[in-house]
Order: structure tokens, then sequence, then C-alpha cells
């Protein structure tokens, strides 16, 4: 991909930032409530940025079907992935993280998704402020 296609590609959609503490907080409180729709905004966002159409387990709906969240949790660890690829940036994301140790661990998954989402919000910034 040419610097130029690059450039557009990662201007197409903004991908938000969100404290990842904040976010786990204010799962806690809601009794989840708020997870169900920062999992819809996030893979809304990946979806615009990776170019891809948005499929059930992007849906809020799909993390209360028990498996099929699993899946879900998975699948959205693999197109962070490929955002992260789009945006030439070296970290990547464990689907077995995310989906397997990190629910396990007081759902630390949505702040070990949102530390990976914060940094592509940084390069996409980063790459909106000093275009090439």
């Amino acid at each position: 991909m040419t610097q130029q296609g690059l450039h557009s590609t990662i201007q197409q959609i903004q991908i938000r930032k969100q404290g990842p503490w904040g976010l786990w907080w204010l799962t806690v409180i809601t009794f989840g409530i708020y997870y169900l729709v920062w999992y819809d905004r996030i893979n809304g966002e990946l979806a615009g940025f990776t170019v891809n159409e948005r499929e059930g387990w992007t849906r809020w709906w799909s993390q209360i079907i028990p498996f099929y969240g699993l899946v879900g949790l998975s699948r959205t660890a693999k197109r962070l992935n490929q955002a992260h690829g789009i945006a030439n940036s070296s970290v990547t994301v464990s689907p077995v993280m995310t989906w397997l140790w990190a629910p396990a661990w007081f759902g630390s998954h949505t702040r070990y998704l949102q530390r990976r989402i914060n940094t592509l919000a940084d390069i996409q910034a980063s790459l909106q402020a000093y275009p090439v």
C-alpha cells in the first residue's frame, strides 16, 4: 500500500481513545451494560478502519451468547491486529489472551483491548497531524 493509500485509509473513521481503567469501572458500575455499548462501538470503528463489513459477532448481542461471545472476542482481537497492520504498527493483540485469560481475571480483556485501541488512535492522530 502506498503512503497516500495508507493515509486515506487511516482517515476514514476516527478511532476514539478511552481510559482503560475508566472503561473497566464503567463496566462494573453499570453491571456490564456499558461493556455491551463499548464492544459494539469498537467493532464499528474497527470495521470502518479496516474497511470490512460488520458481521453478527461484532454486535453487542453477540456477547450475551456464551460460546459465540468468545468467538467474537477472538475475532475482535484479529481485526485489531489487522488495523494495526494497516497502520504499519508493530503492536500485536493476542486472541488467546483476549478470550481465554483476560476475562477470567476480573474482566481484564476490556483494559487489554482498550490499551491497544488507544495506541491505534495515537498512530491515527499522528498521521493526521503530520500528513505525508
